[in-house]
């Protein structure tokens, strides 16, 4: 069982004249969803729309099973997810083809799931996910993004933004996933790029540090405006207040992975997870080792 306690803020910055961001936090599921839609004509507003809406809807669904087998070390819920976002994606790729107007819209997403004592989460684009845990800050979330991806600081600053993975646009599209459990006083934070573009890590591990959620929430936001606000701006913080394990089931748990490694030391072409358990979601729907990526990605301040 665990005890959370979450706030959410979206805002349309100081430029824009729609929000094309969307929010979503559903504390008795244990889920929580970050959309930053694109496309013209309100097309990025439906595409944010429907990528919340759909994730949640399939999650509330299926809460209690597994539409699909979980594959290599990933739980049910994380299978759940996973399958949540493959029929978010399908939900939005059918929208922009049934009008002219829609074509192409996207969405990024960014999504943490709180089940069976595990955190999942999961992303597609560049909204981040952080987590804040024993004063450090680490990014949960691979950046979907030229820059990102090609790994070079040459990259052409506009041209870097480009997003690589978007929900929407192709038939298909492969999400990062990560999966660790989670510990009393962790705190995760969930967001648009016009925040992470505008406040650093470090800025927000000391704000989220010492101030109430919905308190650092607008703290944050404010803070992004009053450097340009040129972007939507929207933030999630979930802090766990208490977390009530049955320590059988954790304990078999635990044998069950030490099982799974000892599998996977036996054979060698099989992937390995990278820091934290960290797995990205193959584009053949193979699990593959996001080791690599993980430690060119990864992201870690101390609050000195």
């Amino acid at each position: 069982m665990v005890t959370v306690e979450s706030a959410g803020l979206t805002d349309v910055g100081r430029r824009r004249e729609a929000n094309e961001d969307r929010i979503l936090l559903d504390d008795a599921l244990g889920l929580y969803l970050v959309a930053d839609g694109m496309g013209g004509h309100q097309a990025g507003e439906v595409a944010s729309d429907l990528a919340v809406s759909s994730v949640h809807d399939f999650l509330s669904k299926h809460e209690t099973s597994a539409p699909v087998a979980a594959a290599d070390h990933r739980s049910p819920s994380a299978a759940r997810l996973l399958a949540g976002i493959r029929w978010s994606n399908q939900v939005v790729h059918q929208e922009s083809l049934s009008r002219s107007d829609r074509q192409g819209m996207g969405s990024t997403l960014a999504a943490v799931y709180l089940a069976e004592d595990r955190l999942i989460a999961a992303n597609i684009g560049d909204s981040p996910i952080y987590l804040v845990r024993n004063g450090g800050i680490d990014a949960l979330s691979v950046p979907h993004t030229l820059q990102a991806e090609i790994q070079s600081e040459a990259c052409d600053p506009f041209f870097g933004n480009v997003l690589t993975r978007a929900l929407g646009p192709k038939p298909a599209v492969d999400a990062d996933l990560c999966e660790i459990d989670f510990y009393r006083n962790d705190l995760l934070l969930l967001c648009s790029d016009g925040l992470s573009n505008k406040v650093s890590p470090p800025e927000i591990l000391s704000i989220v540090g010492v101030r109430p959620a919905r308190e650092a929430c607008r703290t944050l936001v404010e803070m992004a405006n009053v450097r340009g606000g040129e972007d939507n701006i929207s933030v999630i913080i979930v802090r766990i207040a208490d977390v009530r394990r049955n320590g059988h089931t954790l304990l078999g748990r635990w044998f069950n992975r030490l099982r799974a490694v000892l599998s996977e030391k036996k054979a060698d072409d099989r992937p390995r997870g990278g820091w934290l358990g960290c797995a990205a979601v193959g584009r053949k729907g193979k699990s593959t080792s996001v080791l690599q990526s993980w430690r060119a990605h990864r992201i870690r301040f101390e609050n000195t």
